[in-house]
């Protein structure tokens, strides 16, 4: 599947604040109304814009979808991660990431996209993989990443690191309770707690030399 507009032809070139209009009003209907109930003509309306115009820069439903969610993936940024000179230093790091990735993650609008994510997987499963790729899974690599170096230094003697990132990250975002509307977003205090504990488990489990007596 294309992820880029319609392509013109020769003629009156594209009105980039009508664009901007037609791809921010897809998006809060996405948001609100989810992709399947979200018609091209609600689209239009809510852009403030003719139907015509709608079509003449995407040409069906799926390329709307396509460039809104490529757009939306283009700003999910990943933290950075640097191993520290020794291990506590480093933990601290983590920690740091943790708390920063669980407190996005909580973030209703986040929740709603990867909860539109999973609902077009079946009919736009590229989509649904790319969102994935840069958001959890570029964190997942990247703590994977954290943890090799940190074994490699001696810090830790993790045999399978990126299971080990894996486990580590589903215990900061936790059952996903929120997804569910069974919860709200979780407090900093919340956060802090759960992203602490996980961090120090991982520790524990693996630490080829023992954290200092402070942070025990």
């Amino acid at each position: 599947m294309s992820i880029h507009p319609k392509r013109r032809g020769p003629g009156r070139p594209r009105d980039p604040a009508k664009l901007e209009a037609i791809m921010e009003a897809a998006y809060a209907l996405f948001l609100e109304r989810g992709i399947t109930a979200t018609t091209m003509d609600a689209v239009a309306e809510r852009a403030s814009v003719s139907k015509m115009t709608v079509y003449a820069n995407f040409r069906d439903k799926p390329a709307l979808v396509s460039a809104v969610f490529h757009r939306r993936v283009k700003l999910l940024h990943v933290f950075d991660l640097a191993v520290g000179p020794d291990l506590n230093s480093s933990v601290e790091r983590l920690v740091e990431l943790g708390e920063l990735v669980t407190t996005a993650a909580g973030q209703p609008e986040r929740v709603r996209m990867v909860q539109l994510a999973r609902e077009c997987a079946d009919e736009h499963p590229r989509l649904a993989a790319a969102f994935y790729n840069a958001g959890r899974g570029a964190v997942l690599k990247q703590v994977a990443g954290f943890l090799k170096v940190l074994t490699r230094r001696g810090f830790l003697s993790i045999k399978d690191p990126e299971l080990a990132a894996e486990q580590l990250v589903s215990s900061w975002l936790g059952l996903e309770r929120q997804s569910f509307g069974l919860a709200g977003p979780p407090s900093a205090g919340a956060i802090a707690k759960r992203v602490r504990y996980s961090v120090d488990t991982l520790v524990r489990a693996w630490s080829a030399r023992p954290l200092s007596k402070s942070r025990c």
